[in-house]
């Protein structure tokens, strides 16, 4: 037997091999953005993911087909951007050969990452990204656990509607996707509600100096100043606000999350917002998701958005128990048909592949975060007006 022929067959087996070690571990993979523009909403969130992948290992590894497997995590820090989020998937689809995507944070990190779970066809379920654009694509591979941007408020405005005191709004918007898909649903579901819109200033994510907007808002005097953006945006807006005496009746700030709460301190009391779940609401799993912050050394008010990355680890659970292999198009389809019953609500997924979480309207009373709608779920009542 010649030496091509022997050097073949080895590759070939070692090749053989290789596949059927990585079949027998659940190899999913994420970037997190532990630096950068959103490093202030998520950064820690990589401690979360392990502390969970961790925790299954130590009990012999993630249900598949009525037998557990290791679970082998990938994790990147995708620093914020857009380009080096896209290289990383294409890392994990390529490199590390994972069975799973989750998503990275925000909608423009996942509008440019999700193209390499198409390409390579591996499932990739998005968590915090909402933007109507993500899921106009047609594409098959892709789902996400929250609803869509424009529903994102649409409790608040129920809220304020039954409550009947507001009258009218202005909006702040930051302009990039999740925010300006917030502003496009929310200004709808205002005047649904009776409201009267009196302005909507789009402003880029990076401006520093609001004086303008803030002369323009006192002119207008509205009952509600309704702020779209990311924590860093609305950071630099209600300081500017709060200094040269904004007065309106209620600040909306949707990310009022606790970076946001430690910037302001007592200035940020009474402002609003929204929030995807607090200890109070209970629900399946909520016990072991406190369990793993507490590993992960992660406070959940100062990071909002982790409920949400828990449901996600909660579907990823429930689907695979219910495969028999992790063949990706055999977890893609068991994915879009599934229902998860998650701390936060029941998770299913439309034809275009976006989800049914949905947030609930919060507000800081006594330095403290409190659900205040619906009834049924809220751990505080509504101060309006907050000044």
């Amino acid at each position: 037997m010649g030496r091509k022929l022997i050097k073949a067959i080895v590759s070939f087996a070692f090749i053989i091999c290789l596949r059927e070690a990585q079949a027998e571990e659940f190899r999913i993979g994420a970037t997190i953005s532990t630096s950068g523009h959103f490093a202030t909403e998520v950064g820690p969130f990589g401690r979360l993911l392990s502390s969970w992948a961790d925790e299954l290992n130590s009990k012999g590894g993630i249900g598949l087909d009525g037998r557990k497997v290791p679970v082998r995590l990938f994790l990147y820090d995708d620093r914020s951007d857009e380009a080096i989020a896209r290289r990383m998937y294409e890392r994990l689809a390529t490199v590390d050969r994972v069975n799973f995507m989750l998503g990275p944070y925000s909608s423009p990190l996942t509008f440019a990452a999700s193209t390499a779970a198409e390409i390579h066809k591996i499932p990739f379920l998005a968590i915090c990204a909402n933007s109507p654009k993500i899921y106009e694509r047609g594409y098959k591979w892709l789902a996400c656990i929250i609803d869509e941007a424009p529903r994102y408020t649409y409790r608040y405005w129920e809220m304020i509607r039954e409550e009947g005191l507001a009258k009218t709004v202005s909006f702040v918007v930051e302009d990039t996707l999740h925010p300006r898909g917030v502003h496009q649903g929310a200004k709808v579901l205002a005047e649904d509600g009776g409201l009267r819109v009196l302005s909507s200033h789009i402003a880029p994510k990076d401006m520093k100096d609001f004086s303008s907007v803030i002369v323009k808002l006192k002119e207008e005097d509205p009952d509600i100043v309704f702020v779209a953006s990311n924590v860093p945006f609305a950071i630099q807006f209600m300081s500017q606000a709060k200094d040269l005496r904004l007065r309106p009746r209620e600040f909306h700030v949707i990310h009022h999350g606790g970076p946001f709460l430690k910037a302001l301190g007592e200035r940020a009391e009474g402002v609003t917002g929204q929030s995807y779940w607090t200890p109070e609401m209970k629900g399946p799993g909520s016990e072991r998701f406190l369990s793993l912050l507490e590993k992960a050394g992660i406070k959940l008010e100062e990071y909002p958005w982790a409920p949400a990355y828990m449901m996600a680890l909660q579907v990823v659970e429930s689907v695979l128990s219910e495969c028999s292999s992790l063949d990706p198009e055999h977890l893609i389809g068991a994915l879009k048909k599934s229902r998860t019953q998650t701390l936060g609500g029941t998770v299913f997924f439309r034809d275009n592949g976006v989800g049914s979480i949905n947030t609930y309207p919060s507000q800081i009373q006594g330095g403290r975060y409190h659900v205040i709608w619906p009834r049924d779920l809220a751990t505080s009542k509504h101060v309006y007006p907050s000044r």
